[in-house]
């Protein structure tokens, strides 16, 4: 009976995150509607992990160097796409918007708190390939495809699935991420749920171009617009043991100014203080 009354309250008093675990199978339903959408999915737990990799391009529409970068990025992407997940991140003062050449305003509250803060350095194009070896470290166009390559390589300590579906009737978001744990690693981890469109026709400054260096319908992909989680995630997990297997589900509000048949999901989990990538996993928001 109080077990009873236990998932009762969760799922009224709607404050805590959904949690799904395999030899506990409570599921605690926090942001995420259960009562709009019913319970949360069931993720069936894999044999072999898979290693992905978070690619993310620092850029803004005044720097006319990005454009290498983007295409840099755009080949990386084609050539292992279901194991690359790309985020552009537009921030620093080279994507501050200034009329009327560049009168849009695609910086995010994340994206600045992640080169301003995270990286120091207001320089582009540059990149981070799964925040390795730390959070502050960013390379070069030229070396990314090499990087990204490398970090394919590394064995998974923890696998990521995702369920990720836009309700139009309400503006919802709904996003269920399963973290299985093939390894065990002290420390406290957080899961970061972003959201980028792509197909986005705005102006961009690129060197070299012909016929003219200013494009005014330059087509922008994979921009970062908004998080589930914000910038540095939510915990979790602690101190997670070989065979952890927990499923964290959100329902958020639709910003209606996002195209969500452009829209991608890009899930990861950080470690501890360097706020290195883990892992990554991604899902179109419209198949």
């Amino acid at each position: 009976m109080k077990r009873i009354l236990y998932l009762l309250f969760v799922g009224i008093t709607l404050i805590f995150a959904a949690c799904d675990k395999v030899e506990d199978p409570i599921v605690e339903y926090g942001s995420y509607r259960s009562d709009l959408y019913g319970p949360a999915p069931v993720f069936i737990p894999v044999d072999v992990p898979v290693q992905r990799v978070l690619l993310e391009d620092f850029t803004g529409h005044d720097c006319g160097n990005c454009p290498i970068g983007h295409e840099i990025a755009a080949e990386i992407i084609e050539g292992d796409s279901d194991r690359v997940a790309l985020v552009a991140i537009h921030a620093g003062s080279l994507a501050a918007p200034h009329a009327p050449d560049y009168p849009a305003n695609w910086t995010t509250q994340e994206g600045q708190y992640y080169l301003l803060t995270q990286v120091g350095v207001d320089e582009m194009p540059k990149g981070r390939i799964n925040r390795t070896p730390a959070a502050v470290n960013v390379f070069s166009p030229t070396v990314w495809a090499t990087k990204v390559n490398a970090a394919l390589t590394t064995t998974p300590v923890v696998n990521m699935q995702m369920v990720a579906s836009y309700n139009e009737t309400n503006q919802h978001l709904n996003v269920h991420v399963n973290s299985q744990w093939f390894d065990a690693e002290p420390g406290t981890y957080r899961l970061v749920i972003l959201i980028t469109e792509s197909h986005i026709i705005a102006p961009q400054l690129w060197y070299g171009h012909d016929p003219s260096e200013y494009v005014p319908a330059y087509e922008h992909n994979h921009m970062l617009r908004g998080t589930v989680t914000g910038a540095t995630g939510l915990t979790v997990a602690s101190d997670p043991a070989v065979g952890d297997f927990t499923t964290s589900s959100y329902t958020v509000a639709w910003n209606s100014a996002w195209n969500a048949a452009n829209c991608e999901i890009v899930a990861f989990i950080t470690a501890g203080e360097t706020g290195q990538v883990l892992n990554v996993t991604k899902q179109k928001l419209v198949p």
